[in-house]
């Protein structure tokens, strides 16, 4: 039997088990005769209240059908560990059965998916079972058909003294629609959730059409792989079940989706699935048994697999030689290759278990965590795959980067409330450790201290660290084949739209490909940008040879749909290009190297840092030539996920993360390119964000985040991000500018007291603002600018107020109780000077309520952001 293959076929079961909570809601048609025969079959049928309950257990065995068409063959086949329906034999034990059954399980397998179910929830039995026999109907007091999803974000709770969040305070739903980068967002419950069965039903209809349209997308070649096929599925479930509630009875709160309950599930069915087959002297009586009291819910038969790229700063931002010449370029494609290491990472884990795409839970911002069985086998073969990452890293970065992989053993219990805060714990501390413990140096097999390297070419001209081995035309030009990758991915970013991944040795003919140099833990890497150009892989699917393929295009915009055929990953970043406008007023780029604005060119970081230049009434570009770099991350975001929610559950944790690394890695990019198209999103995803833009639209920029932010997590105050800026020219050192951002966001995060740090906040010009007063400063910047444009001021008198601020915000000297006296004589000085008689009071009255209150008194020393601002437009 092929584990993998057999192992896919459990999971894509154990996803679609509840289907027909999808297809029941959308109301198809279905004969009566057809629909009682289901519910006899499948529901759950209650003494002495004499009735079926959970009937959308009925509908999950009609409308697999409608999958069925696009999946892999179920019929002809092999279909183990299930029956096959290709003989006239007993199909009790069928694919379809088993998602089916959960409510009422009768064989191993169906129990193996009705326990998954179970553990994904967190249900203690007790609970289960009034679960198990309750009616449809919510705690928000909608039924199944009327009720849209919560929001985890809105319940999120920090403060001790915050009101605990019930169904009734709930004010926010998704939308129940396609993944889109806008509907990733909830809405407000007054005015969108349907209060009547008819339009609650149709909304659905829309949804459920929509989704069997897609279905037939999945190119029909790659159904020959079933690993292939299922990571493509994968995606095209999550496109269309992202926002639809799973738990609809027994008065619970809709708030985990269809997607990711059922992710969960099929992570913990192939884990449980593969341990029972890994035990000797274990009948499927005897397991049928423990499934139904419980009784082995304490044995470990979990393996946690976390995986932690560690040295993402260092690697994205190595120098060399000529590492500024090809700046934009080299960034883009290493923090390309930091994703990518850590997809392939896991893919290699995935594979060196037979594991299908559905058991990694989480991959976003270097980490992943995959679910795999505890079984001897799979403990040495990961102890393999351990050691293989290790000395590639060492081998191919000598060490400047590495993946951290650690495994934690859990039971069935350790999932349930009580116990499975204490896990979430574990877990954090475990990759906590596993960053001090890099490359099993204080292991039995440590790595050589010093590796027998040569340098016949030198060091490599884009980092200085790595050994080139390949000189190119010209003195000291040579390069590693990494970097050449990282400027080879720097290019096809621009320009495709696909990831291929191969087996190390496959025949690759497949013409529009471009394939990398460097093969990674086994695999290699092409690029390719339509089906068009390089066709849909048939030959390298129907062979094996064609491991995966990923779609990592950008949405063209917020409401753009994310499912175009093929798996997505949400790797790629925003890059600028030039338009039609940029060769139209391409002057102002004439002051720096920058060169030529050339049509559908990526920008460089000269270009950028023109691009808030203005032309003044003379004709002349004016404005600072200047960058921002802006690095933020999300505050408290360990104790979100180990403390945020009263009630975690596996499948809430799994959830709470895809929609986080959502507004970073989809919602970012897509926002950049409609709303801020000249800034390069460097890096973006799970929970933090490096971006690089002009100075100013970089600061309004951030501003927006942070207000898209608040809405995007139900306007939670418990939950926000802190950012930091540097504002440098062109051509500084790009580990400069990372580490004067870095810094800067440190002190963002550092502000308030000892004891309590209040977060929550921007730092520019080593000034820090909370962000609730941002617009404060905004709106001083304009009052500022009008009174320059009303009375003529001039940059000397704006200059001469940061020499007052600084005496005004040190208490410590003794003209610090002066700066009133000085600011009144040189306003007055100057209103006389150079305004009319008649102009003069006004003037004082408004220059000193604007710069001396509402800027000095009330802003501090806040108020230099508007003031540099103001200098910065005008040089």
């Amino acid at each position: 039997m092929n584990a993998l293959n057999a192992s896919c076929r459990v999971a894509f079961a154990a996803l679609l088990h509840d289907l027909g909570k999808f297809a029941e809601r959308a109301a198809p048609e279905v004969a009566r005769e057809q629909l009682d025969a289901h519910v006899t079959a499948y529901c759950k049928w209650h003494e002495p209240e004499r009735y079926h309950s959970h009937k959308h257990a009925a509908y999950t065995a009609l409308f697999m059908d409608e999958i069925e068409k696009a999946a892999p063959d179920l019929i002809r086949a092999e279909m183990l560990p299930f029956a096959s329906r290709k003989e006239n034999g007993d199909i009790t034990d069928s694919l379809v059965n088993a998602a089916a059954m959960h409510h009422r399980p009768e064989t191993l397998l169906q129990w193996i998916i009705a326990t998954a179910d179970r553990v994904a929830s967190g249900f203690e039995r007790e609970e289960f079972e009034r679960y198990d026999a309750a009616e449809d109907k919510t705690a928000t007091g909608r039924n199944h058909y009327q009720a849209r999803q919560l929001t985890l974000f809105e319940q999120v709770s920090l403060a001790e003294n915050r009101p605990v969040a019930t169904p009734a305070n709930l004010r926010y739903r998704y939308p129940l629609k396609p993944l889109s980068p806008e509907n990733l967002f909830p809405v407000r419950r007054d005015g969108y959730e349907p209060d009547d069965d008819e339009s609650a039903r149709k909304e659905y209809r829309a949804l459920w059409e929509a989704f069997l349209d897609a279905l037939d997308k999945i190119p029909s070649s790659h159904r020959r792989q079933w690993p292939l096929w299922l990571d493509h599925f994968d995606t095209l479930w999550q496109s269309f079940a992202h926002a639809i509630p799973s738990a609809t009875a027994f008065g619970a709160r809709p708030e985990v989706s269809l997607y990711d309950h059922g992710k969960a599930v099929a992570a913990f069915a192939v884990a449980l699935w593969r341990w029972h087959i890994a035990q000797e002297g274990l009948s499927d009586a005897d397991a049928i048994c423990q499934h139904k009291g419980r009784a082995d819910w304490d044995a470990p038969k979990f393996l946690l697999v976390q995986g932690d790229f560690f040295g993402i700063q260092d690697f994205i931002f190595s120098e060399g030689a000529e590492t500024n010449r090809h700046a934009a370029r080299l960034l883009r494609g290493r923090s390309f290759q930091v994703s990518l290491f850590t997809e392939l990472a896991a893919l290699k884990v995935l594979e060196t278990c037979q594991l299908p795409s559905t058991s990694q839970i989480i991959n976003a911002a270097g980490k992943f965590l995959i679910v795999a069985p505890n079984t001897v086998d799979i403990c040495e073969k990961l102890a393999a795959a351990r050691r293989e990452l290790n000395d590639w890293f060492l081998r191919e970065t000598f060490g400047l980067s590495g993946l951290g992989l650690v495994d934690k053993t859990a039971s069935c219990n350790d999932f349930l409330e009580g116990r499975f805060d204490g896990l979430i714990e574990t877990l954090f501390g475990d990759l906590e450790r596993a960053k001090l413990r890099r490359f099993d140096l204080t292991g039995d097999t440590p790595p050589p201290g010093v590796f027998a390297v040569d340098y016949p070419h030198g060091v490599c001209r884009y980092n200085h660290h790595l050994r080139a081995d390949k000189p190119e035309e010209g003195e000291n030009r040579a390069s590693a084949r990494l970097s050449r990758d990282q400027v080879e991915i720097g290019k096809a970013l621009a320009h495709q739209d696909r990831l291929l991944i191969f087996r190390d040795g496959a025949d690759l003919h497949e013409g529009g490909v471009k394939i990398l140099e460097t093969s990674f833990f086994g695999y290699r890497v092409g690029f390719t940008a339509n089906e068009a150009e390089s066709g849909k892989f048939g030959e390298l699917a129907r062979s094996g040879d064609l491991l995966r393929c990923w779609d990592f295009s950008l949405a063209e915009n917020l409401r753009d749909s994310l499912w175009h055929g093929y798996a997505r990953r949400y790797i790629n970043a925003y890059v600028p290009y030039f338009s039609t406008l940029d060769q139209q007023t391409s002057d102002k780029y004439r002051e720096t190297e920058a060169g030529d604005a050339d049509p559908h060119a990526p920008k460089t970081f000269n270009h950028l840092a023109c691009e808030d230049r203005i032309l003044d009434g003379n004709g002349k570009w004016v404005g600072q030539i200047a960058l921002a770099t802006l690095k933020g991350d999300v505050d408290n975001l360990g104790r979100i996920f180990q403390q945020g929610l009263k009630r975690n559950t596996f499948a809430k944790m799994s959830a709470l993360s895809r929609q986080m690394n959502g507004f970073f890695a989809i919602w970012l990019p897509a926002y950049c390119r409609e709303k801020y198209p000249n800034t390069y999103t460097v890096f973006a995803g799970g929970d933090d964000f490096f971006l690089i833009g002009p100075w100013r639209s970089t600061q309004k920029l951030a501003a927006d985040m942070a207000g898209e932010f608040r809405r995007f997590v139900a306007e939670n105050p418990d939950v926000h991000f802190s950012a930091g800026f540097a504002m440098t020219k062109p051509g500084h050192p790009i580990y400069a500018l990372a580490e004067q951002a870095e810094n800067a966001l440190e002190a963002a995060k550092g502000h308030g007291t000892d004891e309590v740090k209040e977060k929550n906040a921007a730092c520019l010009y080593n000034e820090i603002v909370p962000w609730p007063k941002w617009n404060e400063l905004v709106q001083l910047e304009q009052e500022v600018r009008n009174l320059s444009d009303e009375y003529q001021i001039s940059t000397g008198y704006v200059y001469g107020l940061l020499s007052l601020i600084d005496i005004a915000c040190d208490e410590k000297i003794p003209e610090s109780a002066m700066w009133r006296s000085r600011f009144a004589y040189r306003t007055r000085r100057y209103v006389v000077d150079k305004l009319k008689p008649e102009a003069r009071a006004m003037a004082q009255t408004r220059l000193a309520t604007t710069f001396g209150e509402n800027g000095i008194v009330k802003q501090q020393g806040r108020f230099r952001i508007p003031l540099f601002n103001f200098f910065y437009s005008k040089r």
